[in-house]
């Protein structure tokens, strides 16, 4: 941990110094555009267009502040409609309102930051310290948040006044530092930051019964993670034009926790190396005062080695994957507005993503004498879109937009070449402002979801069977919203549904999976919630989403369930703020759901409410804020169980003292 930590703070210095030698400013621009996946809003320009057409929800600094999280699944997990279990591979994945976790863009200060080989990203291993806001948009979504996207989740950046910096330990040998400190402010704003954590593993509930690779009821076998990370961001503007430049380094450790319902079959899994770098420019430029242009680029590393054993004692390899992936990215966004009535949007996104890997079978737990090579998979998605809002009347706005996504294998290592899917996708919807402060939206859109890489290609270290006649999911999604917001309270319902031709699953093949096309899927419905402020201070909330995910045409006898969909996910909240005190208290209700057993067939799981506290006190220490708090997640203990034989977290303490911040 302290060379990760050493190098953490040289990668901060190092990345500082570059950034600077690279900036030039001037003042910052109110006419410049701003992405639309940076904070998931989409912006008009030039007029009064800035309805967004999609159901929004936002995490601001002190709402993360408050969560006193590590990693940045524990910050999603309170979003509505978002539910993030943890694989068989360890991975902490987000599915919006029952939908397919790749279905689910993820973006970082405007760059799409999923891995491509899977179109996924493991939300554990992205440190809390790197993220000041997260921002999640689900329902028909725009062309222009690019391939595979049916629901986004964006992070951004934390850019604090002055220097904040925590420090926390807590259940399971948690410890962690965090800080990040504005270097320059004012025209040109250069802000560097870095975490380092550790944890020896995730307490186990007491209501856990794991018959098997469980030899203790105190922590979850093999749960450990070392975390780090550096980060920097310069941002400068002026005379109509921003510039920022982003970047990250994370370097992290950890262990999988296996399939403790069954006696054979089992993953046994290290991962004791993955590095996630990601770098990005943002470039804004309004060409007249209707017409502004958007541009961004990235370039992301991503390394990963997993280690496999023959048990749970993890003392012999037997196999090994290594794989390393490069991805260039790009997105250009054009709008122009006429007048206050009319905005037209042309948006084009490419991503081209090599993934090379070498995969090694252990002969009596040592390596092979020569190692075999890497093998190449390359893939190149692009997505050109335009869309056209207008005013109709003061008070009701109308969209409408198409466009083509395509994605193309271009290298397919040892495996047979494949043609190029592609599919037309659009959305159009209407958006009323009420005078009694309401405001009511419907959408219905159009998007395909292409098999990722690794599910046409892989093996995942001999545990699937491939089937190179995988098609491309074809989704049609739809929602009717009313919103209320005023002084002291907001309120929100949305009812959605989801109608998908080709669902993606698994099916097992004797020890094997397989993953194939079904008939089909449907998800249908309701999300509801709200805030009131009935006093200075005191604040009381909560939010529900209730669904039905079914397949289509399943045989008879058999449950028409997909696995890890729960039917309900509800938080209720209530906080008090006075004279530096603080206490939140909060419930989160995961409602039923199936997963598929060792024989592939798929079971109940339980019900679970976990009851969430922080209490927290602020001082003002040399003019600045300093605060001791304390969080318990989980305090009864109560069993969660998002997936079979993989328990989420028991009881957790956490305390902590912060510097500056909310």
């Amino acid at each position: 941990m302290r060379k990760r930590t050493d190098r953490a703070v040289a990668g901060v210095s190092a990345l500082a110094v570059a950034l600077i030698a690279s900036g030039a400013a001037a003042e910052a621009s109110v006419d410049a555009p701003a992405d639309p996946t940076t904070d998931i809003v989409v912006q008009g320009q030039g007029g009064t267009l800035t309805t967004p057409f999609e159901t929004r929800h936002v995490l601001d600094a002190r709402a993360i502040d408050a969560i006193a999280a590590n990693s940045v699944d524990e910050i999603v997990r309170r979003l509505p409609s978002l539910a993030v279990p943890v694989n068989s591979r360890g991975e902490a994945i987000a599915v919006l309102r029952g939908a397919a976790e790749r279905q689910v863009a993820v973006f970082y200060d405007g760059a799409a930051i999923n891995v491509p080989w899977d179109n996924r990203l493991d939300l554990s291993l992205l440190p809390a310290a790197l993220v000041g806001s997260a921002r999640v948009a689900v329902a028909p979504l725009a062309p222009l948040y690019g391939v595979n996207a049916l629901g986004a989740v964006g992070f951004s950046p934390r850019e604090p006044d002055g220097v904040v910096a925590r420090g926390l330990i807590g259940s399971g040998r948690l410890r962690e530092v965090q800080g990040i400190a504005p270097l320059l402010s004012g025209d040109t704003a250069l802000t560097v930051g870095g975490s380092a954590s550790a944890r020896r593993g995730e307490p186990l509930s007491h209501a856990a019964r794991l018959p098997y690779a469980q030899p203790g009821d105190d922590l979850r076998t093999n749960t450990d993670r070392d975390l780090a990370s550096v980060f920097a961001r310069l941002a400068a503007g002026g005379a109509g034009r921003t510039l920022s430049l982003t970047a990250f380094h994370v370097d992290a450790s950890k262990g999988i926790a296996p399939e403790s319902d069954r006696a054979s079959g089992a993953r046994f899994w290290r991962y004791p190396t993955v590095r996630h770098t990601l770098m990005s420019a943002n470039a804004g430029l309004a060409l007249t005062p209707d017409t502004s242009l958007m541009l961004v680029g990235w370039h992301q590393r991503f390394d990963q080695v997993i280690d496999s054993y023959t048990s749970a004692s993890y003392d012999r390899r037997d196999a090994q994957e290594a794989g390393r992936d490069r991805t260039w990215g790009a997105r250009a966004l054009l709008t122009h507005a006429v007048g206050e009535a009319v905005r037209m949007t042309v948006s084009t996104n490419v991503l081209d993503s090599v993934h090379d890997q070498r995969d090694i079978a252990f002969t009596g737990g040592a390596l092979p004498a020569v190692l075999p090579g890497y093998l190449r998979y390359r893939q190149r998605n692009w997505a050109l879109g335009g869309d056209v809002a207008v005013m109709l009347t003061p008070r009701l706005t109308a969209e409408a937009g198409g466009g083509y996504d395509r994605v193309d294998y271009l290298d397919t290592g040892d495996k047979p070449a494949l043609p190029a899917v592609g599919g037309w996708t659009g959305r159009t919807s209407l958006a009323w402002e009420m005078p009694s402060g309401w405001r009511l939206r419907a959408a219905v859109g159009r998007k395909i979801r292409a098999p990722t890489m690794r599910e046409l290609f892989g093996q995942a270290l001999n545990r699937f069977l491939l089937n190179p006649d995988l098609k491309p999911e074809r989704i049609v999604s739809a929602e009717i919203a009313a919103e209320w917001r005023g002084r002291d309270a907001e309120l929100f319902v949305v009812g959605f549904g989801q109608d998908l031709d080709g669902t993606i699953d698994q099916r097992n093949v004797g020890r094997l999976r397989q993953r194939i096309n079904l008939k089909g899927s449907t998800v249908k419905g309701i999300e509801a919630g709200g805030e009131w402020r009935p006093a200075p201070g005191w604040s009381l909330g909560g939010n529900a989403t209730f669904t039905r995910v079914r397949r289509k045409g399943g045989a008879p006898g058999t449950l028409n369930r997909l696995a890890e969909r729960p039917a309900v996910l509800s938080r209720a909240y209530g906080g008090y703020t006075a004279a530096g005190f603080n206490a939140l208290v909060e419930a989160q209700y995961t409602g039923r759901a199936y997963s598929a057993d060792v024989n592939g067939v798929l079971v109940a799981l339980p019900r679970s409410t976990a009851v969430n506290l922080r209490l927290g006190q602020r001082v003002a220490v040399a003019q600045r804020g300093v605060e001791l708090f304390v969080r318990a997640d989980n305090i009864a203990d109560a069993l969660i169980m998002p997936q079979l034989g993989l328990p989420a977290p028991g009881r957790t303490m956490r305390i902590g003292l912060a510097i500056g911040g909310s």
